[in-house]
């Protein structure tokens, strides 16, 4: 019982505003359970007409202690960018390093998003992330969304 609810907490940290869109086996074995690449679809929480489509990896080893830290990002604005009165965009600019984050092991990894506004370009800027407590990682994966003409100055 409790390798089952390991098994479903990495979703239930995205359970707000997170669908998963699909999977794919990517590694089969014939004794231990398969690994599978998870496509999952989050909203930015700040900016809602941005989407976020990334994927994560499940070990499907039953005495794996922590999943792969591979991962890939895709941003797209899937809706209109609110204007205000006066049609100036409406957009949370405020720099937020984390969005998101999933634990990829037992308390010592976790899968993060993070995200930034570039203000000459009207651009957000979305960066996902593996951070560990010893040793680190550098794996991680960039995308950004444009929001229209940058605003006069």
């Amino acid at each position: 019982m409790l390798v089952v609810l390991f098994l479903l907490v990495p979703l239930f940290a995205f359970a707000q505003n997170a669908t998963q869109i699909g999977e794919v086996t990517a590694v089969e074995r014939f004794i231990d359970g398969n690994d599978k690449i998870k496509v999952i679809r989050l909203q930015d929480p700040d900016n809602p007409f941005v989407s976020i489509y990334f994927t994560t990896i499940k070990s499907g080893q039953f005495f794996a202690i922590a999943d792969p830290s591979n991962t890939s990002i895709a941003t797209r604005l899937t809706s209109h960018v609110p204007v205000d009165k006066d049609g100036k965009q409406i957009i949370n600019k405020t720099t937020r390093t984390e969005i998101a984050s999933v634990s990829k092991s037992i308390g010592t990894k976790e899968m993060k998003i993070a995200r930034w506004y570039d203000p000459e370009k009207n651009t957000l800027i979305y960066l996902v992330y593996t951070d560990k407590w010893i040793g680190g990682s550098l794996k991680h994966s960039i995308s950004a969304v444009a929001l229209g003409f940058p605003p006069e100055k």
